[in-house]
């Protein structure tokens, strides 16, 4: 009997262990790592005085590897020679290959640079800092930098301070201390030493630490700064200067009779002639200028009487040469246009308080006003519109269109001929005119606490929806807007030239100055709106 007790229990127990591993249990990694690494040891200690050494060893909890540390890494002041940087395995190595100023507090911050080697989570701005000295220097300047025409604040742009104080250390000198901006436009120098300092801001193309580019954008304090204490909420406002070189950026040449010059700034006054010998022979009308709003783009569009199979063109501003061109002419052969394309502001539902505008694909030679005929409910408006060219290509028809009405637009054949003799087919469009109560209307009170005149834009998204010119207080009503959210920007306009004027650092000018209203400014459809801004520059 006993003997058989032992055997079952033998038994039962075999049956169990063979269950147990006949079970099968997913693996796990175990949960994941989200710590960054930490620093356990480092020699000589963070925070040194009477620093000597040339090899500095940092220690960190786990295996770590270097990101970017290119464009990470800012030492303050800088070295002539950067040091030497290697990772061996938790450990983080610099030699030092320069001499050390005396009495000097050094910081090298490595920003995120420092990841772990599993999830790369960073050691968030790193910094390790020395002095050459009895002390460590301890007082910072932090702020912000901004785009002085947007607002927009600016990251990966450079703040330097020098404490040397001519107009050309931005151009020619390293800075004394550096910092970069983070993805807010933020910065903080740190462990500076006081005493006095020029503060600039610079968006270095070719990090080189100098404002040597035309096209690197600068900030700059016009008065030097004097640090006795750490200084905070400093704004520094980013320009780009408006270049002093002209020059064509592009020209294209894609459809027969029309050349298209791109410049890369605005002419003042603007001339192009002929190189070619033909127009030695008096070949005088020869084509017609097209030049946009901002005087940066220019299309010309040659006349018929053109026969050769290239074109060399001079482009002047005044008297000074820009840029001469040549350009292969497309063969007339390839030209079959037989009729003008003629083109309409008009849709389905369209704004009230606008004028009605016509586009033709190239430059008039004549137009016939009462060729073109808007019906009203299917009634012929009379007498003849108001009708007006507002350029080479596009008309204006003016007329007091009201809501929630059915017009037809009616343009005949031949009201249009262009530069080729070309004219246009019969052309009609149907719209119908929005209901007044699609609209939002917007009354603002403005008061400013300066006597400059000022710009005043309403912005629905990026597109401007009105522009003004004002000065002083003023009771405005902005009638027939669109219900979404809008933007009020104001403009200081110190040279009453009517648009935004960008700095100069070395005439120790700055850019205008620019303002927008603090608050969401969200219309409703049949709705007014009452706004108060109260100007603080």
């Amino acid at each position: 009997m006993k003997n058989s007790i032992s055997y079952l229990i033998a038994s039962t127990t075999l049956l169990l262990l063979l269950n147990s591993c006949a079970q099968q249990t997913a693996l796990t990694g175990g949960d994941k790592d989200i710590e960054a690494p930490k620093e356990v040891n480092t020699e000589p200690l963070n925070g040194s005085t009477n620093f000597v050494e040339k090899q500095i060893t940092i220690e960190f909890n786990e295996f770590i590897q270097l990101k970017n540390l290119s464009s990470q890494l800012i030492i303050s002041p800088l070295m002539e020679n950067e040091p030497e940087i290697t990772v061996k395995g938790k450990r983080l190595v610099i030699k030092l290959k320069d001499t050390l100023n005396t009495n000097t507090t050094y910081s090298l911050n490595f920003g995120n640079s420092i990841t772990d080697i599993t999830e790369y989570n960073a050691f968030p701005n790193y910094k390790y800092v020395f002095s050459t000295g009895a002390y460590l220097d301890s007082l910072s300047y932090s702020g912000s930098v901004i785009n002085a025409k947007d607002l927009v604040n600016k990251e990966n742009t450079y703040v330097l301070l020098y404490n040397q104080f001519e107009d050309s250390v931005p151009l020619k000198e390293l800075p004394r201390y550096i910092a970069i901006t983070d993805k807010e436009g933020h910065f903080s120098v740190t462990n500076i030493a006081a005493g006095q300092y020029k503060v600039f801001a610079i968006n270095d193309i070719n990090s080189n630490y100098l404002f040597d580019l035309p096209n690197e954008e600068i900030g700059f304090k016009k008065e030097l700064i004097d640090l006795n204490e750490s200084s905070e909420d400093n704004n520094i406002f980013l320009f780009e200067e408006e270049t002093q070189l002209q020059f064509v950026a592009k020209t294209k040449h894609k459809k027969y009779g029309k050349i298209s010059v791109l410049l890369n700034a605005p002419t003042k006054d603007l001339k192009i002639t002929p190189l070619n010998k033909a127009f030695n022979d008096e070949l005088e009308n020869w084509s017609t200028l097209e030049i946009n709003k901002t005087g940066d783009t220019i299309d010309i569009w040659l006349l018929p009487n053109i026969d050769m199979e290239n074109i060399v063109l001079e482009i002047k501003d005044g008297i000074e040469i820009i840029d001469t061109i040549d350009i292969t002419l497309i063969d007339p052969k390839k030209f079959k246009d037989s009729t003008l394309v003629v083109s309409t502001s008009a849709a389905k539902k369209f704004d009230l308080n606008q004028n009605l505008l016509i586009s033709i694909s190239r430059p008039f030679k004549r137009y016939e006003g009462d060729s073109v005929l808007l019906y009203e409910d299917s009634i012929l408006i009379q007498p003849q519109l108001p009708f007006n060219d507002l350029s080479f290509k596009q008309f204006e028809l003016s007329y007091d269109f009201k809501e929630n009405t059915q017009y037809s637009l009616v343009i005949l054949p031949n009201a249009f001929e262009d530069i080729y003799k070309i004219t246009n087919d019969t052309t009609i469009v149907n719209f119908k005119t929005k209901k007044l109560s699609n609209y939002s209307i917007m009354n603002l009170s403005i008061a400013p606490n300066f006597s400059e005149n000022y710009i005043l834009q309403l912005y629905k998204g990026n597109k401007m929806v009105r522009q003004d010119f004002y000065a002083g207080h003023k009771t405005l009503k902005y009638e027939y807007l669109k219900p979404g959210k809008y933007e009020l920007k104001l403009i200081i306009d110190n040279n009453n030239d009517q648009k935004w004027t960008t700095g100069n650092y070395l005439n120790n000018q700055q850019p205008e100055k620019v303002i927008f209203y603090e608050k969401e400014i969200k219309l409703k459809a049949n709705w007014d709106s009452d706004i108060s801004w109260i100007i603080k520059e």
